[in-house]
């Protein structure tokens, strides 16, 4: 597995380890929910109206996502920004040669 990780080409095999390596930390999915991954597996296609399923609970997850994460900014005191004195802006001037 670490060799096909390797391989220029496995950025799907790693973005599935990804996923699934998440989604084995969660208590949630358990051996229901991976007899059906392994379902999908040995089936080698997904069927249009799971995947289009998917996609869907999928977008919902990222919406939830997206509104905890927008709710924990909103949590966060605003800060004050100090007025930053600058420096001048010196102008160069030339002297006209006679």
């Amino acid at each position: 597995m670490l060799l096909a990780l390797r391989a220029p080409n496995s950025g799907w095999l790693a973005a599935v380890v990804c996923a699934l390596d998440e989604a084995m930390r969660d208590p949630d999915f358990g051996e229901p929910q991976r007899a059906l991954l392994r379902r999908l597996l040995e089936a080698e296609t997904i069927p249009a109206a799971v995947a289009d399923a998917a996609t869907a609970r999928l977008h919902a997850f990222e919406k939830a996502v997206q509104s905890l994460y927008d709710s924990m900014l909103d949590a966060i005191p605003a800060v004050e920004t100090e007025t930053i004195v600058g420096r001048p802006n010196l102008t160069v001037c030339g002297g006209s040669a006679a």
